[in-house]
């Protein structure tokens, strides 16, 4: 969603929304997702370094 509205911008986002029958709350949450990711999202990307790093370490085991 906020790919199409990225590369198409002289759509708008309000025509976009309406119909595809999205709620504007919703696109600006997704928005906000993508610089401010949520403890989750933070902790997630932590772990998946940390099992990478053990992963290369290991040779690939």
């Amino acid at each position: 969603m906020t790919a199409l509205l990225d590369e198409h911008p002289h759509l708008g986002v309000e025509p976009v929304l309406r119909e595809l029958h999205v709620p504007s709350t919703t696109y600006y949450r997704w928005r906000q997702a993508e610089t401010e990711p949520c403890e989750r999202h933070r902790r997630d990307a932590e772990l998946t370094d940390r099992i990478r790093k053990v992963h290369d370490e290991s040779g690939g085991i």
